[in-house]
């Protein structure tokens, strides 16, 4: 029998530890109303300790259970402790409009838009606020600023103040998008702080050496010496490889990202292998001393890490990227092994959140499969007799691949199976590219000429890459689909993969099936007729109300797996597209790949602008549109007049209605309608009924136009509020007529429209009808059998 005690598997003893903190935190993330005494938590604590150690001196073979459930309390303590916001703390001045000073802590980052004005971010260390008196602060904000020129930037250390509003960091909170609220506090950071284009006044300026700022001032002159000498999107690009940042174009990142190997274009635990490797040979090709070529190394990275602004993330990927290094040369694999477990524990110690982080998940499950299974596999691989680079880029791959399998389907809904051949083509020649970029870099000191050599190397070697990565996107499944795991199944997933590397264990296993063949055959039979259950057992209709912000988009899933998609969100003021990055990946997270039907209800661009994005990506059956021009609908949805598509787009009128399974459409406006001053007014309002539910979805119809509507059959269980709760629509009158137990309010937080309205809350608050928010609630999915309903939402 396997046993953790005095010595005896001590790798297993602590990996069991994280997995037992980690979920402590995660039970704590989850359900944070759970425990808010910190002094009950601090004594179960102690109480823990001091058993623990009684029974070590004991020797009792079970005292490593209370080792595990002392790190399952300290997990649930880190987090509290991680995320407990002080009286003073910046955070609880949300929504008010404050004068702020404070110390800027990092160079601003600066982005030009289209009319030539320039967005700066800068990072601000709070001190002090002032609305009717001042009042010291803590805790760092994002400052927002707009202006026409580059005059005047504040730098860092320099005392700065303010005058806008405080509001906390948004989320649209989906499953499966990165938590940007988590990661902006793991630095300290907590809210936003917009001025527009108002004045940011300099109080002091700080004389004081800065080493970042200095790092700044070199990157900033290197960069200029590359536009100089290859194309400024090349020049971009391998800059961002060398240095961080993502000033690359679109169609590269998603050319990269289908191959799956975007990490490349971004500072991460890879770049730090690779600049290691290179250090180790070329230490080993000059004939240095072991001890100083390993010192000289650690030397080199923090000088790289400093470069790269010392971040986070970079840090983080400095030590996951030296640790791969030791994985890799590193005689008795099982020192390596040790070494990752402590090293992740250390970290998950200091920072709790980091467990939520996209990065740490997947540096630390790719290095986790170079520790365990690339050895495994290289020695497999060793007997098809293939050239030793090959089998080591094979094995490397593989198995990084298999150990952030689950990680990288949550997150991107799929599996690039041209991958292997992009790790094998491409990356070779971008790591070529990289050591390049970094003596291009060092020698740009003292030989500018060899510089523009390199650089002139560099381009022709990205060039290759870019064109061998589009090709590599073109080849048949070059990314297919994958829907994400749930957690019971990720956990089965990870247990295969440690049963199947630990010999013990499975000698183990074997003989206790082998022991209790009965069990197991009565146990095999019930996950049968369990899982058979789940297979067959009829599924509900899903209406998915999606949180994008100040908008409206809703997926209706059927119980045959169907899908219609009502409205994308959007907004005329950004640049950021919703119907990528919010509206596909909720699709792909549900198994969505195209529509059969996709309705917009009028053409303004917080119902309508993503659906340009949606159209290009996945098919889309039937387009369904208002009685508008055109026009609008070919400027929003980014299409010539003469495009197919938009030829055959219906045009929904009154009583236009389909089925689909026993699910009816109807759409229920008026064509006499009068005084159509706006496209409001031309909302399509659609019935959804199945059985005896039914739900009303009414745009943004204002109460002019409600009145056609009180002598139609309007009555449903679920009103989607019309125009995000403003007081032009949703008329007392109305809401009678439809008398909904459930109404669903989608809007964005921080709106500058006010939404709802006071008026509308009060007027559903009168009716028997409980209300829900996307920007309180985030993601609404109601789900329903026609005659009971039930919803969850993914904020509890």
């Amino acid at each position: 029998m396997i046993k953790i005690h005095y010595g005896q598997s001590p790798l297993l003893f602590i990996n069991f530890i994280i997995l037992f903190y980690s979920l402590g935190v995660y039970m704590m993330m989850k359900t944070p109303e759970i425990s808010k005494s910190y002094t009950h938590l601090f004594c179960l604590i102690i109480v823990n300790l001091i058993l623990a150690f009684y029974f070590t001196l004991r020797k009792y073979k079970l005292t490593f259970l209370l080792y595990l459930i002392l790190f399952f309390l300290l997990g649930v303590m880190r987090y509290l402790s991680f995320t407990f916001i002080a009286d003073d703390n910046i955070k609880n001045y949300d929504n008010q409009e404050v004068t702020l000073t404070g110390i800027i802590c990092q160079m601003p980052k600066i982005r030009q838009d289209s009319a030539g004005i320039y967005h700066l971010t800068y990072v601000v260390d709070t001190k002090s606020i002032k609305q009717k008196e001042e009042k010291t602060t803590t805790g760092k904000v994002y400052l927002y600023q707009k202006q026409k020129n580059l005059d005047n930037l504040a730098k860092i250390n320099d005392t700065i103040s303010a005058t806008g509003t405080i509001r906390l960091i948004q989320n649209y909170h989906n499953p499966n998008l990165v938590d940007r609220e988590l990661s902006a506090q793991e630095e300290g950071i907590y809210a936003t702080f917009s001025i527009g284009k108002q004045n940011l006044k300099i109080l002091n300026t700080s004389d004081k050496f800065s080493l970042q700022e200095f790092c700044y001032q070199i990157e900033q002159s290197f960069l200029q010496s590359m536009y100089q000498t290859m194309p400024e999107n090349d020049a971009n690009m391998i800059f961002a490889m060398l240095f961080g940042g993502y000033n690359i174009e679109k169609d590269i990142l998603e050319a990269y990202s289908i191959t799956g190997i975007i990490h490349i274009l971004s500072v991460s635990g890879s770049h730090i292998s690779l600049i290691s490797l290179f250090l180790l040979s070329l230490g080993k090709f000059l004939h240095l001393p072991r001890f100083f070529n390993l010192i000289l190394l650690l030397i080199l990275i923090i000088f790289y890490t400093i470069l790269c602004g010392a971040s986070v993330p970079v840090m983080r990927a400095s030590i996951m990227g030296l640790l791969s290094i030791i994985a890799l040369y590193l005689e008795e694999k099982s020192t390596a092994q040790h070494l990752l477990s402590i090293i992740a524990l250390i970290l998950l110690l200091f920072d709790p959140l980091l467990l939520f982080n996209i990065s740490f998940q997947l540096s630390f499950a790719s290095t986790a499969g170079l520790v365990y299974l690339m050895p495994i596999l290289r020695s497999k691989l060793n007997k098809l007799k293939l050239p030793s680079l090959l089998i080591d880029n094979l094995a490397l791959t593989m198995s990084a691949q298999i150990f952030a399998f689950p990680i990288i389907i949550w997150y991107f809904t799929s599996l690039s199976l041209s991958s292997l051949l992009a790790n094998l083509i491409i990356i070779p020649l971008l790591e070529i590219l990289i050591i390049l970029g970094l003596i291009a870099f060092i020698l740009g000191f003292i030989f500018p000429f060899i510089t523009k050599i390199l650089f002139i190397f560099a381009s022709l070697i990205l060039s290759i890459s870019n064109e061998a990565t589009f090709l590599l996107t073109k080849i048949p499944f070059a990314s297919i689909y994958v829907p994400p795991l749930d957690f019971p199944a990720i956990l089965i997933y990870y247990s295969l993969i440690f049963i199947t590397l630990n010999i013990k264990i499975r000698k183990y296993l074997y003989l206790l099936l082998q022991k209790y063949k009965f069990i197991t055959y009565i146990c095999s039979i019930s996950l049968i007729i369990f899982s058979c259950y789940f297979i067959i057992k009829p599924s509900p209709l899903q209406i998915h109300f999606i949180d994008v912000g100040q908008g409206d988009a809703c997926l209706i899933i059927t119980p045959h797996q169907h899908s219609i998609l009502i409205d994308t969100g959007g907004s005329i003021n950004s640049d950021f597209d919703i119907g990528s990055y919010v509206d596909l990946p909720y699709l792909h997270h549900y198994g969505i790949n195209k529509l059969d039907y996709l309705i917009l209800s009028h053409a303004d661009a917080d119902h309508s602008g993503g659906a340009s994005s949606i159209l290009q990506k996945i098919p889309v059956n039937h387009l369904i549109i208002t009685d508008e021009d055109k026009d609008l609908y070919a400027k929003i949805l980014k299409l010539p007049l003469n495009n197919p598509l938009l030829a055959k787009a219906i045009v929904a009128k009154e009583n236009t209605a389909f089925n689909l399974e026993d699910i009816h459409f109807q759409f229920l406006q008026n064509d006499e309608k009068e005084n159509l001053k706006s496209s409001n007014d031309s909302s399509n309002v659609l019935k959804l009924t199945y059985h005896n539910f039914s739900v009303l979805f009414t745009g943004d119809l204002p109460q002019t136009q409600e009145k056609y509507l009180l002598n139609k059959n309007i009555a449903s269980t679920i009103l989607k509020v019309a125009h995000h709760g403003s007081k032009t629509s949703s008329s007392q009158e109305f809401l009678e007529h439809v008398r909904p137990q459930l109404a669903i309010i989608s809007v964005g937080k921080y709106n500058s429209f006010g939404h709802p309205s006071k008026e509308v809350l009060d007027r559903l608050n009168n009716l028997p009808t409980k209300i829900l928010r996307t920007d309180e609630k985030g993601a609404i999915i109601i789900y329903t059998d026609g005659y009971n309903f039930s919803f969850k939402t993914f904020l509890n």
